[in-house]
């Protein structure tokens, strides 16, 4: 159960300015500092939260987390903002996991110049009779540097069930609005997800498997993708990846991409 009383107007006359002050501080921490994540709770069976505010301090902070484990929540995430002096602080004396350095990766697509590309591979977009074991393997394989593979506390067999039921869903058309592949025979060796965030196209899941990895398909997949969000009118994109997978970021630098910003991604266990 939360903590917080909202204070009836008029109540604080007469009051100290620094207790209206943390009154309303208290409000406003239970209206808008944080949200209960549904589909994150069913499918780990346990509350999950998601602090909202990218700028906490130690004792606002605490606070967020008291009221969360008041409310039976057990993991909560918290995109911090990496350039704050006094969130990375409270984070790790409260003690967060920095599970992930989110790295959001941004481009104008009018800066490409189309006849630069040669793929080094044919692209097509993914059709329900091709192999979805494969696919099911790609989307793990897109995921080996994200925060639920990282973090020492999630099994790793829901790192995998959680991939696994992304890729489904980006077949579906529940969270993508295409898949582009590439196919060696029959077997498919690499694919991205294409989707929308606003105005700017966006590439979701990218794979390519290890076996075929040094071939230049994952550029031929990131250059197609450009590809088919020109075709369809969006002028910037972008990508979000991890800080730590190297590799991936250098290819986006290559395909002209930017980082536009950095977040510390925090994981708190109740």
């Amino acid at each position: 159960m939360a903590l917080f009383v909202i204070v009836p107007q008029g109540a604080c006359r007469g009051r100290p300015a620094s207790e209206q002050e943390w009154a309303a501080t208290q409000v406003k921490e239970h209206m808008g500092m944080y949200r209960i994540l549904d589909w994150d709770t069913d499918f780990f069976g346990f509350r999950v939260a998601f602090i909202t505010a990218p700028r906490l301090d130690s004792e606002e902070l605490a606070r967020v987390l008291s009221t969360l484990r008041e409310e039976n929540v057990k993991l909560v995430y918290w995109p911090s903002d990496s350039t704050s002096r006094s969130s990375q602080p409270a984070a790790q004396s409260l003690g967060g996991f920095l599970a992930d350095k989110k790295t959001t990766f941004f481009i104008d697509f009018s800066t490409i110049v189309s006849t630069q590309f040669v793929p080094a591979a044919a692209v097509e977009p993914y059709q329900p009779s091709m192999r979805i074991s494969d696919l099911e393997a790609l989307g793990v394989q897109s995921g080996e540097y994200s925060r639920f593979a990282v973090d020492p506390r999630i099994p790793r067999k829901k790192f995998v069930e959680l991939y696994t039921t992304w890729i489904h869903n980006c077949l579906k058309g529940m969270l993508a609005d295409a898949v582009l592949v590439i196919r060696d025979g029959e077997s498919v060796v690499g694919m991205v997800t294409l989707g929308s965030k606003g105005e700017r196209g966006e590439i979701g899941l990218i794979a390519v498997d290890g076996n075929y990895r040094g071939r230049e398909y994952g550029e031929t997949l990131v250059r197609s993708a450009q590809q088919w969000f020109m075709a369809r009118g969006f002028r910037y994109g972008q990508v979000v990846t991890q800080q730590a997978n190297v590799p991936a970021c250098n290819l986006y630098e290559k395909c002209g991409y930017s980082i536009e910003k950095v977040d510390f991604y925090y994981h708190f266990w109740l």
